[in-house]
């Protein structure tokens, strides 16, 4: 018998008051939170700054954007294997801070005019190598944390945090550009960065598992060799990464070169970029709540069910449909987004073994990421020889089908929640 919504209420409480006794759960949200208000303001700092500057065009975006991306999918497997040797957290307040500082220089050189699209390679570069260190670290925090029965909620409560910040973020960016210079946009997002990385630095969490095994003291080659077995053996997981990697080739040219070239030859620039991230933003907060509350059965059904919505906002602004509808198209990929993240990342911690999450993560991120660099770099191209519209209508049919393929798997549509 299913619980009532009284009932339903009083559990969704429970599990809100017994994550917010756990205090370093509730430093890492602090974290989360800060560090999504830059985020929120980088893309739109950067896309606008690029094409702010002099004979820059929709070329020089994808190299910007490329060159991050590059090192942040070649180094993703070592940071796997390192968040494992170093430690989660340490890895990670560690790389926030680093980036902080890598930001400030790009922030610096638009406050002062010396800003070009070579030092914005060089420093998104470096940026894509911390980067790469961060994300598998970042991944197996968690469970380090929160116990298992409470994966989901933690995931979704953390999401929405994030989610806050990053609307707070993605709202101001559009304002910040358009008045004052993307520089104070990049500042803000350099400034978080480093509150993050010291609010993670304090959680002090242990580097390693217990004691020391043999595993621990192996060479990074056979950490990677058993990295692969833990993320290989599991089919459901081979078939949803591999997908993804198909839609992230087609969601980051969008997002990063893409949408801005085209808000800015159709609409008003930063400020119509700015807005369609807000309802972006909203989303994520919905869906956070819609992922918290709602625990399904068969998990990875809607993780992957809920997806074909950002094909549709990516077709959308191809349309060039009115901004409000593209808000709206926005906020909808943020509810799918955000309750595939929730779902797709308890499906991983508890299925996957605590020691392995770090290796097998940096697997997820980069088989999920390995054509995004391609993408990047030919949207430029593509741009300029096809126009922004032909180029957006290309990527949106390549992640519609990228998402819904793993859908004809029976694995996929039918793997069952253990918690």
């Amino acid at each position: 018998m299913s619980a009532g919504p009284n009932e339903l209420e009083s559990i969704v409480f429970d599990e809100l008051r017994e994550l917010w006794g756990i205090p370093r759960y509730r430093l890492l949200l602090a974290a989360r939170f800060v560090s999504n208000i830059g985020n929120g303001m980088a893309p739109i700092a950067l896309a606008f700054g690029v094409l702010s500057l002099d004979g820059a065009d929709a070329g020089s975006l994808s190299l910007v954007t490329t060159s991050q991306m590059v090192p942040l999918v070649a180094f993703l497997l070592l940071g796997g294997v390192a968040a494992d040797r170093f430690g989660r957290s340490q890895l990670v307040g560690s790389t926030d801070i680093i980036g902080s500082f890598v930001v400030a220089i790009s922030a610096i050189a638009f406050l002062t005019g010396n800003a070009s699209v070579l030092l914005l390679c060089v420093n998104g570069f470096i940026f894509g190598v911390l980067n790469a260190l961060w994300y598998p670290a970042f991944s197996g925090l968690m469970p380090m944390i929160v116990p298992g029965p409470l994966l989901q909620g933690a995931n979704s409560i953390l999401g929405f945090g994030a989610n806050v910040g990053y609307t707070l973020g993605a709202s101001a960016a559009g304002f910040i550009v358009a008045t004052a210079g993307p520089g104070w946009g990049l500042l803000g997002d350099a400034t978080s960065f480093l509150i993050a990385g010291l609010l993670v630095l304090s959680l002090r969490l242990p580097k390693t598992f217990g004691e020391k095994t043999d595993e621990d003291r192996t060479s990074m080659v056979t950490q990677l060799r058993v990295g692969w077995k833990d993320f290989s053996s599991r089919r459901w997981i081979v078939l949803i990464v591999g997908a993804f990697a198909f839609y992230h080739l087609a969601f980051e040219a969008f997002i990063a070169v893409l949408a801005p070239v085209h808000m800015k030859d159709e609409f008003d620039g930063a400020r119509a970029m700015g807005t369609m991230m807000f309802g972006f933003g909203l989303g994520s907060i919905l869906g956070t709540g819609l992922a918290f509350r709602f625990k399904p059965r068969r998990p990875l059904l809607i993780a992957v069910g809920v997806m074909p919505m950002g094909a549709a906002w990516i077709l959308a602004t191809g349309f060039s449909a009115p901004l409000w509808t593209l808000f709206l198209a926005a906020a909808g990929t943020g509810v799918a987004i955000d309750v595939m993240y929730a779902n797709w990342m308890t499906t991983l911690q508890t299925n996957v073994p605590e020691e392995a999450l770090s290796r097998v993560g940096s697997y997820d991120a980069f088989g999920s990421l390995a054509f995004a660099p391609v993408g990047l770099l030919v949207a430029g191209p593509m741009v300029r020889a096809l126009g922004s519209r032909a180029s957006i209508f290309i990527m949106g049919s390549i992640a519609l089908i990228a998402v819904l393929t793993p859908l004809l798997s029976s694995e996929v549509r039918g793997l069952q929640r253990t918690h």
